[in-house]
This record gives structure tokens, C-alpha cells and sequence, in this order.
């Protein structure tokens, strides 16, 4: 692991995150169970690439029912400013999507744009439901979406860094640990 710059502080260790993927992974059982009764197919689903990967992957590995994996490219922030886009981008790689029962995963539902955006489109595509679940969902007055399933909530302002969250040169995204940042320009 990179050493850890003096302006992040620990906000959720590894065994919090722990925690929260077996408690989340119980919940995600009981919706794969009721999809498979009652639809006869596997629940599908889709990472919101790419922060979410990591969560996704350790989520779902901690799921004792089968599910269908898959992924979408969505953008809605500038790679470079952290700034949001005008018009939120997002690619289903294909994916058959009428008819199923469908969970976005993110690691975080910060405004929740990319979530309502998702979910609207995968409904006019004939979805039969949509979900979503995200490690962090932040408490904001403006937020579009709140996540149907949540492993911690937080509430402050401050940039989060870590477990598929970008820091500037992205150099610790691949830690099972969510730091918060003091430095401002995020």
C-alpha cells in the first residue's frame, strides 16, 4: 500500500467494511432468492464501473445465491476537475435488460444523479425492477436518489479516498479502507 498522505484521516477500516459486505451480502441473498422464485431467472446485477468494482467484486463473492454479473460504463464527472457533467454518460455494454430484476452497485451515492439516471433508463428499457445499493451514501439536502441498501451513511462535506474512491492520481483506490480528506482541492 502507498504511503498514506498526512491530510486523509481513517474514516472505515477494513473490518468495518467487513461488516457491512456480509450484512449487505444477507439482504442481496433474500432479493436473489425472491427473483429467482419468482421469475425463474438469476438477479442481474450491474457494477456502475468503475470506483465500484472493488465493492462489487467483494460483494458479491460474499453471496451464497447465484446472481448474473455485469457492467456499465457510467460517467457523470470530469476524470480531470471532480466536477459533475452536464449529461450523465452510461454505456449497458449490451446487456439484455427487459424483464429482470435489476441491483446498480457504486461504491458511493454522493448527489445519487448517476442512480436516478440508471434506474430511469433501465425501466424505460423494461426492466421489471430496479435497486441499488452503495458502500457510503452521503447525506446531502440535494441528493436525486438514496440507495435502496447502504453499508454507512456519512453526513460531512469532506472528500472521501479509498476502496474504489478517487484520490488525485487515483493511488489509493485499490484499498479495502475509506479515508477522509482535509486537503480542499478535491
Amino acid at each position: 500500500m502507498s504511503t498514506i498522505p498526512a491530510h486523509l484521516d481513517l474514516l472505515y477500516p477494513p473490518e468495518a467494511i467487513e461488516e457491512q459486505l456480509v450484512i449487505l451480502s444477507a439482504q442481496l441473498d433474500t432479493w436473489a432468492a425472491e427473483s429467482k422464485a419468482e421469475t425463474g431467472k438469476l438477479l442481474l446485477c450491474i457494477c456502475l464501473l468503475r470506483g465500484g468494482a472493488f465493492f462489487f467484486s467483494d460483494l458479491l463473492l460474499r453471496m451464497r445465491q447465484s446472481v448474473e454479473p455485469a457492467f456499465c460504463r457510467a460517467r457523470s464527472y470530469d476524470k480531470n476537475t471532480n466536477k459533475p457533467l452536464d449529461n450523465i454518460e452510461i454505456d449497458w455494454q449490451s446487456t439484455k435488460l427487459a424483464g429482470r430484476d435489476i441491483v446498480l452497485f457504486d461504491n458511493i451515492c454522493d448527489s445519487g444523479r448517476t442512480f436516478k439516471e440508471a434506474a430511469g433508463q433501465l425501466l424505460a428499457q423494461g426492466a421489471r425492477s430496479v435497486r441499488s445499493v452503495s458502500m457510503v451514501y452521503r447525506v446531502r439536502p440535494d441528493s436525486l436518489h438514496t440507495p435502496d441498501l447502504t453499508g454507512f451513511t456519512f453526513a460531512g462535506k469532506e472528500w472521501l479516498v479509498g476502496y474504489g474512491l478517487r484520490d488525485h492520481g487515483d493511488l489509493l483506490m485499490n484499498t479495502r479502507v475509506i479515508y477522509t480528506a482535509r486537503d480542499t482541492s478535491y
